[in-house]
């Protein structure tokens, strides 16, 4: 996605944008795929995230899930 394609791109942050954000997070969304959603970049995701104090991940890697057996 170039910054053409991104609808919130240079647009400021607002209360609906950051409640959108917290909700996603809370959902367990990647960085990847709240920037998608969101019509912005990673790095805008990122960095409003960690002003937010909001715990993002970017992939599923390193991730492990413990199988009972």
């Amino acid at each position: 996605m170039n910054f053409a394609t991104r609808p919130n791109n240079g647009k400021r942050w607002d209360d609906e944008a950051d409640a959108e954000l917290r909700d996603r997070v809370a959902l367990g969304q990647f960085i990847p795929e709240i920037a998608r959603g969101m019509g912005r970049s990673q790095e805008a995701i990122r960095t409003r995230a960690n002003i937010l104090g909001l715990p993002v991940r970017s992939s599923a890697r390193g991730h492990r899930t413990v199988s009972a057996g």
